[in-house]
């Protein structure tokens, strides 16, 4: 019997920056994985499921360590095969690849002469939000999603406010888009212990204690607000515990550079980390923030608040889009664009302190159980079974 083959683009998981596509596509991956291992020693059957890289990303692919998933390599190197995918002159990937179902995970597809496809959106923050988005960016996406979608046969999202946003906005079928969430792996993402955090604050130049901001650093992002909500605390607090900001830098930052470069002029307790933070260390700058704060204008799910929750640390996110789907009882919400609410939530995080970090510590890794790489898995594995008929 022929298996049946589902072939993922991979440019995001190869990718040398790993971002949180890349980081959403591993986890997938993963789950699939671990479907596929159990259905090996149970003698089901199963599909052959493969990751389409580049010629030059053989060994970054074969780090990740999968036992069920191979790799097909195409005939071109990374930076020349995302250069005809950006400029929209990539060839038909099954004339290479072969006939498969193909998985899409990064917004807009690539062309296919005789096969079928899913693609991933994550969110339509560059449609419904374009003051916080690069403007090239966001035509790309734009451009491509709805060139995409007169194709594909099935979207996957994030979470229900994008499945409905998705919906409403691109006038689709409310049963082409289904909900495969991200999750956070629990053998990871828990509570460190006091020497470990002291390790990871050394290897950072991080002193004392700290709140913690944990995103790209642009606009969507709100750090604006957040900063100035530190900045209004009583000094009796923010001489005591730091802003402390984890992200790489993202689009029009400027003036919240020259807002913090003023700040800290004035004395308050706005720090960086001395380089960039590497995803093995994250648990434990997690663990030892007071607490995370993410008062994000929009988010198509917001994963640091539910690695915080795991590992038992207060969360204060905004109220809007899918935050509250992620943070569910386990955390504390504001509006995004009230920095006076926002400052008194951290004031009054910071007074109950003991008390909320012991209800959190159980709470917030109950919440975080509710994601799961392996359900998410099995929904792409229901996809490419239901368009491959």
């Amino acid at each position: 019997m022929v298996k049946k083959k589902i072939y993922f683009e991979g440019l995001g998981l190869i990718d040398g920056h790993f971002s949180g596509v890349g980081q959403y596509i591993h986890g997938i991956l993963q789950g699939v994985d671990q479907i596929l291992e159990d259905k090996k020693y149970s003698g089901e059957s199963y599909p052959e499921v493969k990751v389409i890289i580049p010629k030059d990303c053989v060994q970054r692919f074969k780090s990740f360590g999968f036992k069920n998933i191979g790799y097909k390599r195409l005939p071109f190197s990374f930076y020349y095969v995302a250069g005809l995918w950006h400029r929209g002159k990539m060839f038909p990937i099954d004339l290479w690849c072969g006939k498969a179902t193909y998985i899409f995970p990064r917004f807009v597809d690539m062309p296919l002469a005789f096969s079928k496809s899913a693609m991933v959106i994550y969110d339509i923050s560059f449609e419904l939000f374009k003051q916080y988005s690069d403007e090239r960016n966001a035509k790309f996406l734009s451009d491509g999603i709805k060139r995409s979608l007169k194709k594909t046969s099935k979207v996957i999202t994030i979470s229900q406010n994008a499945q409905r946003e998705i919906i409403e906005f691109y006038k689709v079928p409310e049963d082409m888009v289904v909900v495969a969430t991200p999750a956070v792996d629990q053998k990871y993402f828990y509570k460190r212990s006091p020497e470990q955090i002291d390790e990871v604050k050394r290897k950072y130049k991080i002193s004392g204690d700290y709140i913690l901001a944990l995103s790209n650093l642009e606009p969507r992002k709100n750090l604006d607000g957040l900063v100035d909500a530190y900045c209004s605390l009583p000094k009796s607090i923010t001489d005591k515990v730091g802003l402390l900001l984890v992200g790489v830098n993202g689009w029009k930052m400027e003036k919240l550079f020259d807002k913090i470069v003023g700040k800290v002029e004035e004395g308050f307790n706005i720090i960086r980390p001395s380089h960039y933070v590497a995803d093995e260390d994250k648990p434990a700058i997690i663990s030892g923030a007071k607490l995370l704060v993410y008062p994000s204008h929009y988010e198509g799910f917001g994963m640091p608040p539910l690695e915080a929750l795991a590992c038992g640390v207060p969360v204060i996110t905004a109220d809007n889009s899918s935050l509250p789907e992620v943070i569910g009882d386990a955390g504390k919400m504001v509006k995004s664009t009230d920095a006076k609410a926002l400052a008194k939530a951290i004031e009054q995080s910071l007074e109950k302190h003991e008390s909320l970090t012991k209800k959190v510590q159980t709470a917030g890794p109950a919440q975080a159980e509710k994601f799961s790489w392996v359900k998410s898995a099995q929904v792409f594995l229901d996809v490419a079974e239901e368009i491959a008929k």
